[in-house]
């Protein structure tokens, strides 16, 4: 069942219970109200008809004479009279059995009036006070109009409450319609994006309301997964590419040796540049591996409470075991660090934060010919700054804007080797991270990138 049937049925329901105890009451007071009313009216007839009998001194025939006339023209009652012995001295009609019980209660609780009810027809027993005596005069009649009234206003009731909940079920409907459309919108909207069109967006309504915010939402998600989706695309389609050469290039270097050496140095000489390929493309996997851990969600990367500098004593140790030619200087710009050692608490990832700062102290010793790398940590206000510092190559105006692609690689491809990943996965871990990345760098003098983290304390 859709939700606006639903929800209108719901609203039917519960508003159908609700007019239906009006409706109850209603008709319940109605027909107190024509009950009270007849047995006024009642009691009249009765006291009427008694003052005919005991004050006039009509005969008696001529009494049933003109009441069986009237009730042939009006709705009389019929009355019996007793005397305070309980002997009956005139009748309409019959007496009843029960006359005699009721007498007797209306004479114990000693009461001027009783009023019961049999079937259709009201009774009322009065006590009436004549030559210092009392009388009791039991009446009776059948409220013919009142009741037809009553059958009638039950009638209209009931079709009243019949049409009322077929009209506010058919508003609930509409109402809930025009309320749900939005979401019926969203859902048309969101059956037209798949994998070919993933930068479609949902509309965006102009009121702020809870609409809004989903369909904010929505594009917020559909902004991460198209994201993810073309760095998932271009990661397979680059990939497959660079592994190709590699690969290529240590296929036929294996089937030229298997086809033309012939010496033991020729097959040496083969497996060595068999080696350098093996080595080029795990180096390439390794890097390739990385770059997929720092693009993680953020969601689902842990953090843990470290020390910055020394993550960054880590990193140069781990970068001159693989490289033992470089040389890394780690200076403090401050004296903060005697004062308070927390100023250089950060919460982090140290894997990642490792593997960044180690890419940049690799390329700035990589790209100098001195091989060394100049790292610098200082204190300033809010951030925690760390600055890669080398007396290199430098990088083109040309290269900047396109040094954090990946797989890019400037000039500098033909001053070292290198498979152009390093640089994004230094971009990725910094963001996750929350930190700012700049660089400054002229050629033939050098670069410095400048990584700024927000201190503890800032946040």
């Amino acid at each position: 069942m859709k939700i606006a049937t639903r929800t209108a049925l719901n609203y039917a329901i519960l508003t159908a219970g609700i007019l239906f105890v009006f409706a109850y009451v209603l008709y319940f007071v109605s027909e107190k109200n024509r009950e009270d009313e007849f047995n006024d009216r009642l009691g009249y007839k009765i006291t009427w008809r008694s003052e005919f009998i005991f004050d006039a001194k009509i005969d008696s025939s001529k009494i049933k004479e003109l009441h069986e006339r009237n009730k042939k023209l009006l709705n009389e009652a019929d009355i019996n009279v007793y005397n305070h012995q309980k002997q009956l001295l005139f009748s309409d009609i019959p007496p009843l059995a029960s006359n005699e019980k009721y007498l007797d209660r209306l004479i114990k609780t000693n009461k001027n009036r009783m009023v019961w009810q049999r079937g259709d027809r009201q009774y009322m027993a009065i006590r009436y006070e004549y030559d210092s005596e009392n009388y009791y005069v039991i009446g009776s009649a059948v409220d013919v109009t009142g009741k037809a009234h009553i059958a009638e206003f039950k009638k209209d009731v009931i079709i009243i409450y019949i049409i009322s909940i077929a009209v506010i079920f058919i508003i609930g409907f509409l109402f809930s319609y025009y309320t749900l459309k939005p979401l019926k919108d969203i859902i048309i909207q969101i059956r037209d994006i798949s994998e070919h069109n993933l930068n479609k967006r949902l509309d965006v309504p102009k009121a702020k309301d809870e609409i809004y915010e989903l369909t904010e939402t929505f594009n917020s998600t559909f902004n991460r997964l198209e994201k993810s989706f073309n760095n998932h695309k271009h990661f397979v389609t680059t990939i497959s590419h660079e592994f190709r050469t590699p690969l290529s290039t240590l296929i036929a270097e294996l089937e030229l040796a298997k086809e033309l050496n012939v010496t033991l140095d020729d097959y040496k000489l083969s497996i060595d540049n068999a080696l350098q390929d093996a080595n080029q493309a795990s180096a390439l996997s390794s890097a390739l591996l990385d770059f997929a851990r720092a693009s993680y969600d953020v969601s689902q990367i842990s953090f843990v409470d470290l020390r910055l500098d020394e993550i960054l004593a880590e990193s140069k140790l781990s970068l001159l075991q693989k490289n033992s030619g470089y040389k890394v200087g780690i200076n403090y710009m401050d004296n903060t660090a005697d004062k308070d050692q927390s100023n250089y608490d950060f919460h982090g990832n140290p894997y990642l934060l490792q593997i960044a700062f180690s890419n940049l102290m690799e390329n700035a010793c990589k790209y100098s010919a001195d091989k060394y790398c100049t790292v610098e940590i200082e204190v300033q206000n809010e951030y925690l700054e760390v600055r890669f510092i080398d007396q290199g190559i430098g990088i083109s105006e040309a290269d900047l804007s396109k040094i954090f692609d990946l797989f890019y690689r400037g000039s500098n491809k033909n001053y070292e080797k290198g498979n152009g990943v390093g640089l994004s996965i230094v971009k990725n871990i910094i963001e996750i991270h929350q930190g700012k990345l700049f660089i400054q760098s002229e050629q033939g003098k050098g670069s410095i990138f400048k990584v700024q983290f927000h201190t503890l304390k800032a946040s």
